[in-house]
């Protein structure tokens, strides 16, 4: 009798543990998800690109060099070479006084299509170079092969796993440049987005199943709040934020999820950036999410589109478009400055980056020309589970923003009609 009583306890106590543990489970795995809806907030984001050069032979011909002499980096630089006896700092500041002080000097950075060829900028024409993303036009390229619609003619890239047609030539263009290898500082801008300056949200709606459902609603925006971080300095899930209220950082579309894997149909994406206290747009056309979710509700993937040349380089070479916090131009000594100093601290010409973007450019044909504008592109990101709210958001320095401080805790008082092209 007693071991009966032990047994069926047993028995309840065994069952009781196992209704406990599939409550639990799944409630881990639907946290996430309320209500057929989720959100995320993008923690990680970085380019896809590959292996250092050293690695995959993709830089036969050796790597990106910049300026022989800094004065170079000026249409006309007679007078400006260093001179005998002049340290680097002294031909440094020099060259930096004349350049922002006489408006006849200009300047390749912000003027590259004045720029002569620069053989010192090196591309990736290694053979069988495996690179990270995704096939985006659904066709394996090549400059010898058929033509595909609103496409220039391209060698698409092997994926890291065998996968064959990866649309990603802006690797292409920087994959033999320091700057842009594991140790490089070009591929690190989300220490911006984690110290505050930017962020950028996801959101799904109408989900049946995380593992498979034929047609979800997704939103990619750019986020009114800063990112959330632990004591370690590490993003946090289920913190709170609002999207963005400008039309232009809100991108909605439709996907679908198989086996895990969520891919959206393509949508023109803009992303937030700021860099310098200079504020700019990662605009990405075409763009679409691959991303693995997992049970917790983390997400990781590319996010891959293609970019205008002209857009891709004010962004990361020349920021001839950057605004302040008010929504002017910032001040030209800023632009220019932060575009010279980045080719000179990072070894490359601008000239050089610009044809190189127009050389390998594979998307929007012009009409007219035949000539690609612009190159596929693509981000790896993951993302973390986050309450997405649509609301409105203010900052508690906004009267300072309206006064024109603006995130650069600077004051500027002149026009947006700053001449340009120094």
């Amino acid at each position: 009798m007693i071991s009966n009583v032990i047994c069926a306890k047993s028995l309840f106590c065994a069952l009781l543990c196992a209704l406990l543990f599939t409550t639990v489970q799944a409630r881990a795995e639907a946290e996430f998800l309320v209500d057929g809806s989720a959100g995320f907030v993008v923690s990680s984001i970085r380019y896809a690109l590959a292996a250092d050069a050293e690695e995959n032979a993709g830089c036969p011909e050796g790597m990106t060099t910049g300026y022989a002499d800094k004065s170079e980096v000026f249409i006309v630089h007679d007078g400006l070479q260093q001179r005998d006896g002049e340290s680097e700092d002294e031909h440094l500041k020099r060259l930096f006084g004349v350049a922002f002080g006489a408006e006849s000097v200009r300047n390749l950075c912000m003027n590259p299509e004045l720029g002569r060829e620069d053989p010192g900028f090196r591309v990736v024409t290694g053979e069988n170079v495996p690179v990270f993303g995704i096939d985006m036009d659904g066709a394996t390229s090549s400059v010898d092969g058929p033509a595909v619609q609103d496409a220039c003619p391209h060698d698409d890239f092997a994926g890291m796993n065998g996968e064959s047609g990866i649309d990603n030539q802006y690797y292409r263009v920087v994959g033999c440049s320091a700057q842009y290898q594991s140790t490089g500082l070009s591929n690190s801008f989300e220490l911006e987005m984690l110290s505050g300056s930017w962020g950028m949200l996801i959101t799904l709606d109408g989900v049946d199943d995380i593992a498979n459902d034929d047609e979800v609603q997704v939103g990619i925006f750019a986020s009114a709040d800063p990112i959330q971080l632990s004591p370690n300095r590490e993003p946090l899930p289920y913190a709170t934020y609002a999207l963005h209220q400008d039309p232009r950082f809100q991108a909605r579309t439709t996907g679908r999820i198989s086996g895990g894997v969520l891919t959206t149909d393509p949508v023109d994406v803009r992303i937030e950036w700021v860099v310098n206290s200079i504020r700019l747009d990662r605009p990405l056309d075409d763009a679409r999410l691959h991303m693995i979710l997992d049970d917790e509700g983390v997400m990781d993937g590319y996010l891959a589109g293609y970019t205008n040349v002209e857009d891709l380089y004010n962004y990361n070479y020349s920021f001839r478009n950057g605004t302040d916090g008010t929504g002017n131009l910032a001040p030209l000594r800023l632009r220019a400055g932060s575009a010279i100093g980045k080719a000179f601290v990072l070894g490359y010409t601008c000239e050089g980056a610009y044809q190189a973007l127009y050389e390998f450019a594979d998307a929007d044909p012009d009409p007219a020309t035949g000539r690609c504008r612009s190159i596929s592109t693509q981000y790896q990101i993951s993302a973390l589970p986050a309450f997405v709210v649509n609301e409105a958001t203010a900052s508690s320095n906004a009267e300072l923003d309206a006064a024109g401080f603006g995130r650069t805790g600077v004051y500027d008082a002149r026009p947006a009609s700053e001449a340009e092209g120094r």
